[in-house]
């Protein structure tokens, strides 16, 4: 049985993935259309919190802040690989990729792409910053439930 952690971690970084998606969208291309970029960020967020995030915040508060930080950078690595799925796919039947390896090595121009967007320093701060305080915060609500639970 997982232990409610997981959710809370799950929730906590979903929203602040929202929340950075958001900020990269103007990042991306000012005009661009997005659709459902910063839902998809944040089920990816959410997924990320519940299997990796909350199940590692059972220890000291260095590796906590350390695995809020993992998080995060897991969550920008995941989704980019997936809107790049996405991508491919969407080049692929406009034929723009005439065959199998051009595709794959256009996904792979495609991730260098989203994440150089992504190399802006205040932005780099934002996602640094936001891992530090889910961190702390998990930490913290950690620490309190597991009193709680040892307390009865």
């Amino acid at each position: 049985m997982f232990t409610l952690i997981r959710p809370v971690a799950a929730i906590l970084l979903a929203i602040f993935a929202f929340y950075a998606a958001k900020a990269y969208e103007p990042l991306y291309d000012p005009q661009a259309v997005m659709g459902n970029f910063a839902l998809w960020t944040a089920g990816v967020g959410g997924v990320t919190g519940w299997v990796f995030l909350g199940g590692r915040l059972d220890r000291r508060l260095w590796f906590s802040l350390y695995v809020g930080v993992q998080a995060v950078v897991l969550t920008a690595l995941f989704t980019a690989m997936l809107m790049g799925v996405r991508e491919v796919f969407i080049l692929g039947y406009r034929r723009r990729y005439p065959e199998v390896m051009d595709a794959l090595t256009g996904y792979f121009d495609i991730l260098v792409g989203w994440f150089g967007k992504a190399m802006v320093q205040e932005y780099l701060l934002l996602l640094g910053g936001g891992g530090l305080a889910l961190g702390l915060v998990l930490h913290v609500i950690n620490r309190g439930m597991e009193r709680r639970r040892n307390d009865r």
